[in-house]
């Protein structure tokens, strides 16, 4: 009886405790195992779920691009003289950026070469009339009337480009402040409820008759581009998409919104109808003005007719997945990605820059990133006034 309440053995003791180690470190590296999946999971969750947001929030807008200003009497504009209180554009030696009008813009500046490239796309919006008006007198430039053919469609506080009728094309963005039906003319008068008229016809040229009249309503001018989430960030730098919006009221651009995380780039090229194999689409023949992609570039048009042949853009976004992936070793280098990530546009020059995964150092190689990319036609320019 003494031997059997002596209890358990040291020997026992040990072989249990070791038992029960050997138990913990295997549901602890189960556990790690399986935090790790669910946070490679999650991450790549979000990142399918960013790019895809990103993408179609900029396709979106890019549907309406042109809407207004297609038309290839305008095309021709170039750079949008206009003035918002106090200020000028800087195409008049004011603050104010210079506006191109055009459907889409990539890389208007100021932009840096070897980061994202940014996105100015630009439609009407609130416009009663499609079809521009005429003038049927000359307008001074210190005149704030309109005489024109018909005011149907126009509104007070709508904004109206003057396109001149004689080449080189002059542009100028004005606000109605009168409409007088009966004797069919417009007038833009400067004051407190019409920021965008300057006093006395300020710096703006003078129209002569025949020049056109478009009324743009409530012009819009978005600005994507993708950001550092932290701009002390030099390595590693978690990303967003921005939008800036009303860039007709400031000379800074607006009011930016970030709007998705996780975006790390940004590339776009024009698809151009002009007949040029430059080796970025597969066609039986190139025919300029026949309805059909020949190219994708980024080079920005310089003439109208260059313009008109924009009818459509190729686009891609590079999401980052959130979760970090830990060097192989303590103290080596990160191996996720090592090879920088391709897009159709890769090849004709515009690969994606904004990470570094190719220095072995780099915090850019401890994620992994996702492509997400498309075409979207310009139906605008598609259906343009020719």
């Amino acid at each position: 009886m003494k031997r059997i309440q002596r209890g358990m053995s040291l020997v026992e003791i040990l072989v249990a405790v070791a038992i029960g180690l050997i138990g913990i470190l295997i549901i602890t590296q189960a556990y790690l195992s399986s935090d790790n999946f669910n946070r490679s999971t999650l991450g790549a969750t979000g990142a399918q779920t960013n790019g895809t947001i990103a993408l179609f929030t900029v396709q979106r807008d890019l549907r309406m691009a042109g809407y207004g200003l297609a038309d290839s009497r305008a095309l021709g504009c170039g750079t949008i003289n206009w003035y918002y209180d106090p200020n000028y554009s800087g195409s008049l030696g004011g603050t104010l950026r210079n506006l191109t009008l055009a459907p889409v813009v990539i890389n208007l500046p100021p932009h840096t070469a070897g980061t994202p490239d940014t996105l100015t796309i630009m439609y009407s919006s609130d416009a009663n009339r499609m079809v521009p008006s005429t003038l049927t007198k000359p307008m001074p430039n210190s005149s704030a009337e309109l005489n024109v053919d018909g005011t149907a469609g126009f509104t007070v506080g709508d904004k109206v480009l003057l396109v001149s009728g004689t080449a080189p094309v002059v542009c100028t963005l004005e606000q109605i402040t009168t409409i007088q039906t009966s004797a069919a003319k417009i007038q833009h008068n400067p004051g407190g409820s019409a920021p965008y008229n300057p006093s006395g016809g300020g710096l703006f040229p003078a129209y002569g008759t025949n020049s056109l009249v478009f009324n743009l309503g409530n012009p819009i001018v978005h600005i994507y581009s993708v950001v550092k989430t932290d701009p002390t960030c030099t390595s590693g730098c978690q990303g967003s998409l921005r939008l800036t919006d009303n860039v007709l009221q400031s000379a800074t651009g607006g009011t930016p919104y970030d709007l998705l995380d996780g975006i790390v780039d940004l590339k776009a090229q024009y698809g151009k109808d002009n007949g040029v194999n430059n080796g970025t689409v597969s066609n039986t023949t190139y025919v300029a003005n026949d309805g059909i992609i020949d190219s994708y570039d980024s080079t920005t048009p310089a003439t109208g007719a260059e313009w008109q042949q924009v009818i459509a853009v190729r686009l891609a976004v590079l999401a980052r997945v959130g979760s970090y992936e830990r060097p192989a070793t303590p103290g080596g280098n990160c191996a996720a990605t090592t090879a920088i990530p391709v897009w159709s546009g890769s090849g004709s020059g515009s690969a994606f820059s904004a990470i570094d995964v190719t220095t072995a150092t780099s915090q850019d190689r401890c994620y992994r990133y996702r492509v997400f990319e498309t075409v979207v036609p310009l139906r605008n320019m598609i259906w343009r006034v020719s």
